[in-house]
């Protein structure tokens, strides 16, 4: 188990999804001025084929990967030469699949540049999440947290180069996507191939018992995707362009409140591979729970009163339908900081059936309520959906964790003044700093 704090650790996450966060905000604002409504709606709807693609094409490998290094189930060289032999084989397929895709979605004013651009984009974004999931399991942090915030740095200076200066909007917006992460891969390449002796071959060892383990964690990954990304493919066949660029800003902004939890889920994940203390873990996680379920809280208050004067400050008056779509969404939100950290240590665990479990049912809910919402309320219905969604995985997902774990209600959600030591502590050491 690491030597280093949990709470360093998620720091060190927390710090590049911030960065992360501020380079996606000002991505939104200058796409949402430069597209307009309907450019950034055509623009959501091409990367949403290949998001979920990305999705069934991960194989669940990360979190697979995550497992056998903390595990050290193989000689470490031989799991990461598999990892990348998978990688390869997957994004052909990745790619295969996108593009029939959309050829048969084929969302109005889609280009055959256009698609090519999406497309090349799938094997370097495969690429970032399966090293992401050596990082992970060695619990090399820094590295992977790289491979979090420079790839949004990078697109945001080429979005500004691309769609702002040279004028390629739709174009240029996913050129910046592609060759930002383009540059981050090769750094990565170039790293592990240093650090171990990569050999694409077919150890058909090691890649089956990656591959077993992964397609279970895939299923529950796409689940998991799916009860995120259907409100945009169904708005999009159910509703107008418009509608989905008003809905996709209201995600964008309103999924910023995951950073925190976000990250004490991938360092959670981490430590579950590798802890030997499950009863010590199993009460820090409850910890962690509670502390970032009252701070996205309070947060997500102030973004409820500062939504109105931020929308039409920083993406301009044409997506002031956005703003009643960011408040329907915040308690779906809210209730999802309860995911984002419980399903950590379940996959670190080796568990993704229970994920599997709980999020098909939540799965079709959300599928129906969309259905039943969507063609009367648009981006308003779509929120209420994911709303009613969430909201039930949630309790479940709490309700499983607190029987697996044999950890009471009372003891995951109560608060003690010893979980306000870890904030307070932190400030002392601040100011006399």
């Amino acid at each position: 188990m690491s030597k280093r704090s949990l709470f360093k650790d998620i720091s060190g996450v927390f710090g590049s999804n911030v960065i992360a966060l501020l380079s996606a905000l000002m991505i939104d604002v200058v796409l949402s001025r430069q597209l307009g409504p309907e450019g950034r709606g055509l623009y959501a709807s091409i990367l949403v084929v290949p998001l979920v693609v990305v999705s069934f094409a991960l194989l669940g490998i990360r979190r697979s990967a995550v497992f056998h290094l903390g595990q050290k189930t193989y000689e470490e060289s031989r799991t990461v030469s598999a990892v990348i032999s998978l990688w390869l084989l997957t994004s052909i397929a990745a790619v295969l699949i996108s593009g029939i895709a959309l050829w048969i979605m084929h969302p109005p004013g889609l280009t055959p540049s256009m698609t090519a651009l999406a497309l090349l984009s799938v094997p370097v974004k495969l690429f970032l999440v399966y090293t992401g999931g050596i990082y992970i399991g060695k619990e090399e942090f820094k590295r992977s947290n790289r491979q979090v915030w420079l790839p949004q740095f990078l697109n945001l200076a080429g979005i500004l180069l691309f769609t702002v200066l040279i004028r390629w909007n739709v174009n240029g917006a996913l050129l910046s996507l592609f060759l930002a992460s383009l540059f981050v891969a090769f750094l990565s390449f170039s790293y592990l191939s240093r650090k171990y002796q990569i050999r694409l071959k077919a150890d058909m060892e090691v890649i089956g018992s990656l591959a077993r383990l992964g397609v279970v964690y895939a299923v529950a990954v796409v689940v998991m995707q799916l009860n995120y990304r259907i409100d945009l493919i169904l708005l999009q066949k159910l509703s107008t362009l418009k509608e989905v660029g008003y809905y996709s800003l209201g995600v964008a902004i309103s999924d910023k409140l995951w950073q925190l939890p976000s990250a004490i889920g991938l360092v959670v994940m981490s430590r579950s591979a590798n802890t030997e203390d499950e009863y010590k873990l199993n009460r820090d996680v409850a910890k962690l729970l509670r502390i970032s379920f009252l701070l996205v809280l309070i947060v997500a208050v102030a973004l409820w009163v500062l939504v109105p004067w931020l929308v039409p400050l920083l993406f301009g008056e044409r997506f002031l339908p956005s703003v009643a779509i960011v408040r329907w969404m915040l308690p779906g939100i809210l209730m999802f900081v309860i995911v984002r950290i419980l399903t950590g240590r379940f996959a670190g665990k080796g568990e993704p059936m229970i994920l599997i479990g709980i999020f098909v049912p939540a799965l079709i809910l959300n599928v129906i309520l969309n259905l039943l919402w969507i063609p009367t309320h648009g981006g308003i219905g779509a929120a209420w959906a994911s709303n009613v969604s969430y909201t039930a995985g949630a309790i479940a997902l709490l309700i499983v964790y607190s029987i697996k774990m044999k950890i009471g209600f009372r003891e995951i959600l109560l608060f003690r003044k010893s979980d306000f030591r870890i904030i307070t502590d932190r400030i002392r050491k601040f100011r006399k700093s």
